[in-house]
């Protein structure tokens, strides 16, 4: 009876840690966070696009609401291939700081070149929506 009493009481426990956890988890996936309220690549996006325009993280979120990066860049007269240039260069900078393989770095830049040449109409990270961007780099 103990036995039971004790395998009752433990199976409880971890369906109620279950019960707290799960939504926690869940819910930091949909907002894209870490777990420590950041994103994970939106943030470091943001960060090295406005370095790259010349803008504050704030001057570069306010015009998004209105402009594509793309128009951004344009404005500050910065063309296309300048500006996927210099994210190229950022994004290989920020992998090997990571440890990345020259491999894992060589698929990213592949996959970041792909998606840089359908940014023009369909591509959320063009229309300022990046935080849906499943590309964050």
């Amino acid at each position: 009876m103990k036995k039971i009493l004790t395998l009752g009481l433990g199976t409880a426990v971890v369906v109620a840690a279950g019960i707290i956890a799960i939504p926690a988890f869940a819910q930091a996936q949909m907002n894209g966070t870490n777990g420590n309220g950041g994103s994970y690549g939106y943030q470091q996006n943001i960060t090295a696009k406005a370095g790259i325009l010349g803008l504050t993280e704030d001057e570069l979120k306010s015009q998004l609401e209105t402009k594509t990066m793309l128009q951004i860049a344009a404005d500050k007269g910065i063309s296309e291939d300048d500006f996927h240039a210099s994210m190229q260069k950022s994004a290989q900078e920020r992998w090997a700081s990571k440890g990345l393989t020259q491999a894992e770095m060589d698929s990213r830049l592949q996959n970041m070149k792909e998606r840089q040449a359908s940014d023009h109409e369909g591509n959320s990270a063009n229309r300022g929506g990046m935080r849906n961007n499943r590309h964050n780099q």
